[in-house]
Order: structure tokens, then C-alpha cells, then sequence
């Protein structure tokens, strides 16, 4: 059990603001690696990319980035350049979230030939 002095450790020291919604204590780096990497991607500092990139190295960082759902785009820019990738190998950049819609040649109020 944690006193209430002591604060529960977060994994490899990162800001516990990032893990708001979880115990920081029960967080494994290896289980948790897509939850983490995605946190620190984009909420943390550049010394948490520091941390990640140190910890998990490029490859593990690019097997996961590269599948996240949502990124911004400043974040897909700085992943870019520092994981040397394109927008392309995102899923957030390529993917469409609905399948369009069909177009219709004639005017809605009016009936098709």
C-alpha cells in the first residue's frame, strides 16, 4: 500500500498528468506500450520522447505510431522527421472514418428518369 505522502511511480519516471485516467503503478511497459507511447506522443514533453525512444527504440515506436487511430498533425509532422516516415504510413492519415456517401446527379426534390 502507497502512503499518502508517496506518490505512486508512473513508467520511466513520465509526468503522472499523462496517466490521469489509470493507476500509474499498474502500468506494464511492455503490456501497456500502445497506451503509453500514444500518451507521451502526444501529450508529453520532449523529454518523454526521450524516455519512449530510449526505451523502446525506433522500431517499436514506429510499429506503433504508425497504427494510432488519431495523431495530430504537428504530431505526425515531429514523428516524421524524427522516425524518418511518411504521412502515408500513418493509419490516422489514411484511413476514412466513413465510406462516402454516393452522389446523386439530380436534385433531391425532383425523381430520377
Amino acid at each position: 500500500m502507497i502512503s499518502p505522502t508517496e506518490k505512486p511511480k508512473t513508467p520511466l519516471g513520465l509526468p503522472r498528468a499523462l496517466f490521469w485516467d489509470a493507476r500509474p503503478e499498474s502500468l506494464d511497459l511492455d503490456r501497456h506500450a500502445r497506451q503509453i507511447i500514444g500518451r507521451v506522443v502526444e501529450r508529453g514533453g520532449l523529454e518523454g520522447w526521450h524516455k519512449l525512444r530510449s526505451h523502446y527504440g525506433d522500431e517499436k515506436l514506429k510499429q506503433v505510431v504508425t497504427t494510432l487511430r488519431t495523431l495530430e498533425p504537428r504530431t505526425v509532422n515531429f514523428l516524421c522527421l524524427m522516425l524518418n516516415l511518411k504521412k502515408e504510413d500513418f493509419r490516422c492519415c489514411t484511413s476514412q472514418p466513413f465510406p462516402s456517401a454516393p452522389s446523386m446527379n439530380f436534385p433531391w426534390w425532383e425523381k430520377p428518369l
